[in-house]
Parts: C-alpha cells; sequence; structure tokens
C-alpha cells in the first residue's frame, strides 16, 4: 500500500487540502457548535477542543499506516480553514470517503471542488478499483455532490450507524475506475 509523506497535497482551483494539524481542531470545534452539524456524522459534538486530539493523533496514524488520508480543506489565498475530506482503505480495491464542510462555508461549492481531488488520488495513485461513500438518506445536500461526481446509488442500509441510541438509515453511493475515466473523458 502507498504511503503519502506527511507533506503531500492536492490543489484545486480555490483550494488547498493538505494533513491536518492540531491548529485545525479549533475549526472543528466552531463547527460542531452549529445545531444538528453532526447529525449525519458518526460522532456527538464535543464538550471542549480537546477531545478531538485523541481522534486527531488516530488521523496521523493512519496516514502514516498508509490506511487513510484526512485532509484539511483550505483556501489557497487565504488558508481559511474550509472543512474536511478523508479517504480511507475499505476492503480489496475499495476506498470509501467521508466529508465535511464548515457551516459558514457551505453551499460555495467547495465540497464539489474537493470531491474530484480525492477521487483522483484513490484512482491514480492509491490503485482504487471502487470508490463509495454513505449519506444519511435525509442528507440531500450530500447526496446531491455525490451524485453531480459521478457517484451512482448502490444501496440502502437500514441500520447504519446508531445516533443518540437510534439507527440512521443510508445510502451508499460509488463509483468504478471504468466509470470515473469515462466521466472524465466527457
Amino acid at each position: 500500500m502507498l504511503t503519502l509523506p506527511s507533506s503531500f497535497q492536492l490543489t484545486s482551483e480555490r483550494c488547498r487540502y493538505r494533513q491536518p494539524t492540531l491548529a485545525d481542531i479549533q475549526y472543528s470545534f466552531s463547527a460542531s457548535r452549529y445545531p444538528g452539524f453532526t447529525d449525519g456524522m458518526l460522532w456527538e459534538p464535543p464538550d471542549s477542543p480537546d477531545e478531538f486530539i485523541p481522534h486527531f493523533n488516530d488521523m496521523l496514524a493512519a496516514w502514516d499506516a498508509g490506511t487513510a488520508y484526512c485532509f484539511t480543506i483550505e483556501d489557497k489565498r487565504t488558508a481559511e480553514f474550509i472543512g474536511r475530506i478523508s479517504i480511507r482503505h475499505e476492503q480489496g480495491a475499495t476506498w470509501n470517503f467521508g466529508f465535511y464542510t464548515h457551516p459558514e462555508k457551505q453551499n460555495m461549492g467547495y465540497m464539489s471542488e474537493a470531491i474530484p481531488c480525492v477521487m483522483a488520488l484513490g484512482f491514480e495513485k492509491l490503485g482504487a478499483e471502487d470508490i463509495i461513500a454513505c449519506h444519511a438518506i435525509w442528507n440531500k445536500a450530500s447526496e446531491a455532490v455525490m451524485k453531480k461526481n459521478g457517484m451512482q446509488f448502490r444501496r440502502y442500509i437500514p441500520q447504519g450507524y446508531q445516533k443518540r441510541g437510534q439507527w440512521v438509515e443510508e445510502n451508499e453511493l460509488g463509483i468504478t475506475r471504468e466509470s470515473w475515466l469515462a466521466n472524465r473523458q466527457k
């Protein structure tokens, strides 16, 4: 499995995608203060920024192991925090990704710009043959941005993850290397 150096970055028209730093925790914490922000995520809003530190350390360990790459999304000109996007090895040649945009930066097209960069990393460098992602079925914005980037519905998951003692239904979307290449030709 390919291991990327900690200095590895991706870029798009407006953004840079880099390995997270401890300084980014304050932005993840501020995003989690918005009501409903974490409803579509596996984690609950933390009580303090320090609660992110174990997760941060896990992200760095996964990066070093080559099993997952989490990127902070920032504005190329100002270095302003926009969100996060991760790509994780699932099994075989399948990888999955997850993402969030800070509530102050939502509906500005940042994730539509980020997803193609991460797909290219997966298919061109990480050896992915298939990339998948899941979203809570009520999260139509995540569904729309995934479909905009060529992902197709794969399956309905009635018990995707538990949140506050209740199961959250999810849909899984995916794209194969072949479909991704065909979409790039258009």
